[in-house]
């Protein structure tokens, strides 16, 4: 073990008991997307003790702090999210939320404790920078505006490299993602009108069935995941609202309104689903004598870990005596991406999971609960992210 990595693990266990206690704060004061304000009051306050700028960044909510190092070099960005969600905990975490209907249910209380731990032992292992760290504190990422706004902004300015994580129940504690290429998904949104001719129901040759139609679309579209998309690859296309009529059991109503969601892994793939797709609303809805209208939203793209960024990804993880894994991907999204299509970037999981703390249950769930013992190693591969990106990109 390299004498940095050393005083790295040597600081995870000394800060220990602060960790937690941000951790703690965190927990018990969720807030919702873009209304993070206690949230961001706490980090600011706890940044400028340790002697971190404050960037004039011109968030409302979330912040950016600036930690020059001992040498010029490569400027790292490290990012966390700090948004809640509308959830009432249910958890038998000991120190639950304080707000009525609110919850990080979704960990990015984990997130932004891991983060700010990290800042703590890089306020004091500063000389030993040899460029400099950017600390993002990003709002509303449930709603996917979050990373959005911090780029328009300008927050990635200068910035080399950016490193996130997330945590995930589905890996032990002790053990870190570091993934080859996709780890989350493209989230895209489908909104789908079909207008008929309404009528009695007990008539229906008068009428222009939308109904039919539209279940003829549901049927169709997943036909384009087992007979458009290669087996090899992954895809996720699923109709999750169908809104028709106004409850009358013998009324064909005029219109039908249909939401879903897609995911996919590749640039390739989510080309074809949108060729598909409109060309199966416009048939299927020719052939029923309906109007069809596809409006196809692309929210995210997917999460993809630069492959020059891995080694040092993954040297970070075992310098600090965690385990890296490599994980099956998830069809989940993460606005982590934004960020990635300006920067190389590389995204961890945060491993989670101890079945004797009862940290089983899945992002979302009113019973999320993570073994805080994470929040260490979260700290230590964030730190560590920023040394050895610096070491390898100083090579380049």
């Amino acid at each position: 073990m390299d004498v940095l990595s050393q005083k790295v693990q040597e600081l995870m266990k000394e800060l220990e008991p602060k960790f937690i206690e941000d951790l703690h704060w965190f927990h018990e004061n969720p807030e919702m997307s873009f209304k993070e304000f206690d949230t961001t009051a706490y980090i600011r306050k706890e940044l400028e003790a340790l002697g971190i700028e404050i960037l004039d960044s011109g968030l409302e909510t979330g912040l950016v702090g600036y930690l020059r190092g001992g040498e010029e070099g490569p400027c790292i960005a490290l990012r966390a999210d700090i948004d809640a969600l509308p959830v009432t905990e249910e958890s038998t975490c000991t120190y639950p939320s304080k707000r009525p209907g609110m919850m990080h249910a979704c960990g990015h209380d984990t997130h932004a404790s891991s983060l700010l731990s990290a800042a703590r032992i890089l306020a004091q292992l500063k000389d030993q920078i040899h460029g400099s760290v950017k600390f993002f504190f990003q709002p509303a990422e449930e709603i996917n505006l979050g990373a959005k706004k911090m780029v328009k902004l300008g927050c990635l300015e200068g910035v080399d490299a950016i490193f996130g994580l997330h945590n995930s129940p589905e890996i032990p504690l002790g053990t870190v993602a570091v993934k080859h290429g996709a780890l989350m998904a493209a989230v895209d949104r489908i909104e789908i009108t079909i207008k008929g001719k309404g009528g009695h129901g007990g008539i229906p040759q008068r009428n222009v069935d939308p109904v039919v139609c539209a279940a003829a679309i549901i049927q169709g579209a997943q036909t384009i995941v087992s007979r458009n998309v290669s087996p090899i690859d992954s895809c996720v296309i699923s109709i999750c609202s169908v809104k028709a009529g106004e409850g009358a059991n013998n009324v064909t109503p005029d219109s039908v309104t249909m939401l879903g969601t897609v995911r996919t892994y590749s640039k390739e793939v989510e080309a074809c689903v949108v060729k598909r797709l409109t060309a199966l609303v416009d048939s299927i809805c020719a052939a029923y004598e309906c109007e069809g209208n596809l409006n196809y939203i692309y929210e995210l793209p997917p999460t993809t870990n630069d492959e020059a960024l891995y080694p040092a990804a993954h040297e970070a993880v075992t310098s600090i005596g965690a385990e890296p894994v490599d994980p099956i991907p998830s069809t989940g999204g993460e606005d982590f991406s934004i960020f990635m299509e300006e920067c190389p970037g590389f995204f961890y999981w945060l491993g989670t999971r101890n079945e004797e703390n009862d940290c089983v249950y899945s992002w979302h769930s009113p019973h999320f609960k993570a073994d805080e013992r994470c929040i260490a190693i979260g700290a230590g591969t964030y730190a560590m992210s920023v040394f050895k990106a610096i070491e390898h990109l100083s090579k380049k």
